[in-house]
């Protein structure tokens, strides 16, 4: 009897066991479960404050074209136009005795044209017509151009693949474009540089652009200089079509960065 009661309660203890235990097992489920659950509702939450974030940028640099464009065609037709009459003008109503000094003449024709190039030059890097009626190349080329002037060894460009470039979104080549240009800018008013150097070619399946200065560099821990306005422009431009990027510098050893981007999703 005794031996009966023994075997009951140990049938007992191991059915509280096992039914504890699957109790315990239980809640480890429902808590990895609910785990799971709040990680892929916070990444959910990311994915869409990301897509809402890039979506607004995209909206606010198409803005910022838009003003660039208009202010460029302004600046082209009304001024440009307005100081192509006053050369005219000036070419007509010099007195006699300042037509037989041809000095004075040249020089205010001279001084109409520089500002007339200038503002052309400004309209242009506001709103590149040639981006439009001829393609990244040929933009990039006019670009580089009018920042080198006569000195020719100030940027040199090396693009492997033009027709490829060529076929880029309007979208796309523009924040290429303008993503170079304050790459230049940044390197001529801080770098110091004497060369800098542009490679477009393919790299592993990917749109690949190296830029490189022998400027002075930075230090990368500088926070102020790596989230600098020109920077941040960069980080945005680069963003909105998706490439990734990697920098590399150090003070006295110059600047460069590699810009890749996947042209087969486009």
């Amino acid at each position: 009897m005794q031996d009966k009661i023994g075997e009951n309660i140990f049938l007992l203890i191991i059915l509280c066991t096992g039914g504890i235990s699957l109790l315990v097992i239980s809640f480890v489920i429902l808590f990895i479960r609910n785990q799971k659950k709040l990680l892929n509702n916070k990444q959910q939450i990311h994915d869409s404050e990301m897509t809402y974030q890039k979506e607004l940028m995209r909206v606010v640099i198409q803005s910022q074209e838009e003003e660039r464009k208009r202010i460029g065609q302004d600046l082209h037709d009304d001024v440009g136009g307005s100081l192509s009459n006053l050369r005219m003008l000036i070419n007509r109503n010099y007195l006699p005795e300042e037509q037989a000094d041809g000095t004075i003449k040249a020089n205010h024709k001279m001084l109409i044209d520089k500002i007339v190039q200038d503002v052309r030059n400004i309209s242009h890097n506001l709103s590149p017509p040639a981006l439009v009626l001829f393609g990244f190349t040929v933009a990039l080329e006019e670009l580089i151009d009018s920042i080198n002037g006569e000195d020719s060894s100030l940027i040199t460009l090396r693009n492997d693949v033009e027709a490829l470039t060529d076929k880029l979104p309007n979208d796309i080549a523009l924040a290429l474009i303008r993503v170079l240009q304050e790459l230049i800018s940044n390197t001529i008013k801080h770098g110091g540089a004497k060369r800098i150097e542009i490679s477009i070619f393919m790299e592993n399946g990917l749109l690949a652009i190296q830029y490189r200065d022998e400027g002075a560099g930075y230090d990368p821990g500088d926070q102020k200089k790596k989230k600098g306005m020109g920077m941040q422009n960069i980080e945005s431009r680069l963003n909105m079509v998706n490439a990734n990027y990697t920098v590399k510098t150090a003070p006295g050893c110059g600047f460069s960065m590699f810009i890749a981007l996947n042209i087969a999703s486009i």
